[in-house]
């Protein structure tokens, strides 16, 4: 089943989600979503989708109309001459005598939500959220392929990580490194050294130079036809590696392993958090682990699930998902080890390497 095929069956399937809901029509104003539903990507701002149980509809600018022809057979573009392309969804909604049309409050801005909100929209928080935290074959493939060109960047840049190079210049390498193997961007690409790899989300520094007997930390991903990649890896430049790091990543990559062994269709995002967080707590460093487990990865970064502590949200099959634990130590010193995987009814498969 080619590309065009998967997102025409996932309009179907989003319509039978509208269908058993007993919506007649759902907004969507979010690129994201959009892209989801017709495989086409849009800037925010581009179009406005109205999907009902039976029919889709693109309201757009002329200029836009031959973007979406891949997607004519499932999706029916109009252009709007004259008023804002939401104004134009919602005379849609009047001219089909849609009544109960919702929209998901956590996809549009403050005022959107407002203007909806007093034309008769319902909220309806999720809807398609549900359905993306289970990936599609083509949606896997994307996935797979991204997380292949971060590794096989990491694989090149490392060996060119030396005394003196500077943050700034191993996160252009990097860069360089995935768009140079078909990566569209590079949503994120953490570098960090010494004393900056107890900051969870540091910005590179083009002055910090990498010194003889240092940590180093590298978070890095890269977008691949829409979809993201996200690993990181921690360890120690230089000979005299104290004896503190090497039992800290250690300790870590047990914390890894043991959140990997629960993956599956079915156990719950908490469960995965405290298989992961009871091996560093029980070492004694609890507190040094203060981020959640891992999340979702799709045509966003950070995607649902979130694996957080104490959540009752079940992973389904076919999620893609982070397994993250760290442990830092302000001003000193920070590892984390990060890995994304495929959810299969009975396991995972790993999707980064090395």
């Amino acid at each position: 089943m080619n590309n065009s095929n998967l997102s025409a069956k996932r309009m179907r399937d989003f319509r039978r989600v509208l269908r058993d809901a007993g919506i007649e029509g759902y907004i969507t104003v979010s690129a994201v979503e959009q892209r989801y539903l017709s495989g086409i990507e849009l800037s925010g701002g581009e179009a406005v989708f109205l999907i009902t149980p039976t029919k889709a509809y693109c309201i757009t600018k002329k200029l836009i109309v031959s973007k979406m022809v891949p997607a004519r057979a499932f999706l029916k573009t109009e252009d709007v001459p004259f008023g804002t392309m939401l104004d134009g969804a919602l005379k849609k909604i009047k001219q089909l005598g849609l009544k109960r049309v919702a929209f998901d409050p956590a996809q549009v801005d403050f005022l959107t939500g407002q203007a909806l909100v007093r034309a008769g929209l319902s909220r309806a928080e999720g809807l398609l959220g549900e359905m993306r935290k289970s990936k599609y074959p083509d949606e896997l493939a994307k996935l797979r392929k991204a997380c292949k060109i971060a590794w096989e960047a990491f694989v090149e840049v490392k060996p060119k990580i030396k005394t003196g190079i500077t943050e700034e210049a191993v996160r252009i390498l990097m860069a360089e490194a995935m768009i140079h193997r078909g990566a569209d961007s590079v949503p994120f690409n953490i570098v960090c050294f010494g004393e900056n790899t107890a900051d969870a989300h540091h910005m590179p520094a083009k002055t910090r130079k990498l010194k003889a007997n240092e940590a180093v930390l590298m978070d890095f991903g890269c977008f691949y036809e829409g979809y993201t990649s996200d690993m990181t890896r921690s360890w120690w430049h230089g000979n005299q590696e104290p004896a503190l790091y090497s039992q800290i990543w250690k300790l870590v990559d047990r914390a890894r392993q043991a959140g990997v062994k629960t993956l599956h269709a079915g156990v719950t995002a908490g469960a995965v958090d405290k298989a992961a967080r009871d091996v560093i707590e029980a070492a004694g460093y609890g507190k040094e682990f203060f981020h959640t487990t891992g999340h979702g990865i799709g045509l966003v970064v950070h995607d649902a699930p979130i694996l957080r502590s104490g959540s009752p949200i079940t992973l389904p099959e076919n999620a893609v998902v982070t397994v993250e634990p760290g442990v830092y130590f302000s001003g000193k010193w920070g590892i984390r080890l990060e890995d994304s995987f495929w959810v299969t009814k009975t396991g995972s498969k790993k999707l980064t390497q090395k």
